[in-house]
Parts: structure tokens; C-alpha cells; sequence
């Protein structure tokens, strides 16, 4: 902890803290003097030094009702996580997930949300019926939120493009990082008809003449796809930039466009768009994917439950078998005239 944050504890009154979180919570004046056993007159003055602290307004009248702020919203789960981690610390008790109300704050790609959410959903009402989850986007998410808790983790890949989007150095002490899976980017296109088949791989100069749709990122830092078409000293037609990879199977269906993926997603995706799946004929490196998460919560006990399940998510034998099998293919050679 910084200097800087020991005087802001130091000259903050934590007895405004209980306050604040009925507040935002009920959004009422009355209601939270009433939980809290207080007068309407105390929790007002309370409601005034805390609009000073925080620079806003926290609480705005709305017709006969209050609502609260866009900044009260964001405050929400970082308030309700203090005095969470704060019961845990007096109290001593064990992380307890069937009784746990966290909220935890995810910021990753969507194409992992995509393949995560679904089983995290299933898992998390079976054994953490309380718990929720925010999948919040990236890039957007950095290195400042995982300090202050208000992103509890960070799923990327590991390039150093990635991660400096996201103000996170690898080296950086500060930080701990630890693999989740790898995948491979894989060509897609609509479903041949006729008997046609792309059978697996495509030659490159049909490849570079086929109309593209391409992942792009919306921080303008160059994609996988982008560098390796750069390296090699290739150029496609591209004629759509889209920055959701989850959107490139349903653009590619029924099209005559090509797509780059990770295979993990195209194989999910498989099984609701009429796609096909093809090795792009030129090398792109695999994508090493980490949780990344602040050294100061690493013995949280909710958030080593949160990695053991995404690991557990991550570490399904049936995908485990599908990335087996992407990288056995990726290390087929493929004829090419470019270099690796």
C-alpha cells in the first residue's frame, strides 16, 4: 500500500462506510436509517459529507423517489466488497460459497465470455446461488482497476500488445499471472455446397483473393492476425472491421467472406451457424490466455475459488481434447511461399 493510500485511510471516517452501502443499496434516505437503527436527520449529514468526499451528487431525486448517480452505480460492488473482505478479516470466517453475495468484476474478450458464461452460469447457481458476475470488456479494463478491486481479474492473452493495453507489465512483480488455456486462430467460411468441401486447409493465393471480415481491436493496437499479415508481408481484402469475434461466424454465414477465430469459438459456433472450419494458410503464433490478477489478493479466499472454478471451466476434457487436436494441426506444414 502507497503512502498516498495510508493518508486517504487515515483522514477518511469509516463509520460512513455502513452508510454509504444502505444507501446505495436502498437508494432512501428513510429506508437506510431505519436498517441501520439511525435518525433521518443523521443519515442526511452523512449523505452530505459523503457527496463532499466523492465529489457527487451519489443520490438524486427522481419525481417522489431517489435514484442513484452513474458514479453511485459503479461504487455499488466496490463497497459491498469492503465490507465483505472487512467481515472476513475481523470475523476470521472461511469463504463460504453457498452463503457468498459477492459480486465479481471479470474483464475479458468476449469471445472467452462467450465459451465461459454459459457453464459459469450453471456452475455458479449449484454451488454459489448468490454469487454474480460482471463480464466487463477489453480493452477497457487495466492494471489502475485491479489495484483499487474494481476489476477482481483480468482474462487476456499474454502479447505484449494485450497487456500493455491494458497498463500491465509481465514483468511487474505487482501482478500475478496464470495460464488458463492456449488456443489457435482458425479460417471459417460458410458451408460449401455442392460436394465442395475446404477439406481442412486453402491455398494462399485463393485465400488473399476471398473478400475478409477481421477482428479488430477498438484501442487501435494491431491484432494476432494483423502483425502476422504484417510479418509476412501479406495483404487480403479486407471489407469489415468488426470488434467482436462472437459476431465473425454469423457475418461469414451465408457470405462469401472469409473469417479469422479462435477455434475454440469456431467449434462452439459450429453448432448453431452453417460454417466450416479451415487452417488459414499462412503461420500465426497460438494465443497463451492468462488470468491476471493484484499480488495483494492472491489469498483472498474468494477470488482463489473464483480462479479454481474458471480453471476447472477452462480444463474441460472435451475442449481439452479440441485444443490437443488444433495443435497438433497447426504444427502440420503447410506448402506456402512465405516466411516463417
Amino acid at each position: 500500500m502507497t503512502a498516498d493510500a495510508l493518508q486517504t485511510l487515515r483522514s477518511l471516517n469509516l463509520n460512513l462506510i455502513p452508510i454509504l452501502y444502505e444507501l446505495l443499496h436502498c437508494a432512501s434516505v428513510s429506508e437506510a436509517a431505519r436498517r441501520l437503527h439511525l435518525t433521518q436527520s443523521a443519515v442526511s449529514g452523512s449523505l452530505r459529507q459523503l457527496r463532499v468526499l466523492f465529489n457527487d451528487e451519489l443520490l438524486v431525486r427522481d419525481g417522489r423517489t431517489m435514484v442513484l448517480t452513474e458514479k453511485a452505480h459503479r461504487l455499488t460492488a466496490e463497497v459491498a466488497q469492503i465490507v465483505r473482505l472487512t467481515d472476513q478479516m475481523v470475523s476470521g470466517n472461511a469463504f463460504d460459497p453457498h452463503k457468498a453475495e459477492n459480486q465479481f468484476r471479470i474483464a475479458t474478450a468476449d469471445y472467452i465470455a462467450a465459451m465461459v458464461a454459459n457453464k459459469l452460469s450453471r456452475k455458479l447457481s449449484r454451488l454459489a446461488p448468490s454469487v454474480s458476475v460482471s463480464m466487463l470488456p477489453t480493452p477497457g479494463a487495466s492494471g489502475k482497476e485491479l489495484r483499487s478491486g474494481s476489476v477482481d481479474l483480468i482474462i487476456c492473452p499474454t502479447r505484449q500488445a494485450n497487456l500493455l493495453a491494458c497498463g500491465i507489465d509481465q514483468l511487474d512483480p505487482e501482478f500475478c499471472f496464470e495460464p488458463l488455456m492456449q488456443d489457435h486462430l482458425v479460417g471459417i467460411r460458410a458451408r460449401q455446397s455442392g460436394g465442395r468441401s475446404a477439406k481442412g486447409t486453402i491455398g494462399l493465393e485463393e485465400y488473399l483473393s476471398c473478400s475478409h471480415v477481421m477482428y479488430c481491436r477498438t484501442d487501435g493496437t494491431q491484432t494476432i492476425e494483423q502483425e502476422a499479415l504484417a510479418q509476412h508481408r501479406l495483404t487480403q481484402k479486407t471489407k469489415y472491421f468488426i470488434p467482436y469475434f462472437t459476431l465473425i461466424p454469423e457475418i461469414v454465414q451465408g457470405s462469401n467472406l472469409l473469417g479469422v477465430v479462435p477455434r475454440r469459438l469456431a467449434e462452439h459456433h459450429q453448432a448453431w451457424f452453417d460454417i466450416e472450419i479451415f487452417e488459414i494458410p499462412y503461420y500465426i503464433p497460438p494465443m497463451d490466455v492468462a488470468m491476471i490478477w493484484h499480488k495483494n489478493r492472491s489469498d483472498h479466499q474468494d477470488l482463489s475459488w473464483l480462479r479454481a472454478i474458471l480453471r476447472d471451466l477452462m480444463s474441460d476434457p472435451t475442449e481439452v481434447r479440441a485444443a490437443e487436436s488444433a495443435s497438433t494441426r497447426a504444427d502440420i506444414p503447410v506448402k506456402r511461399k512465405v516466411p516463417i
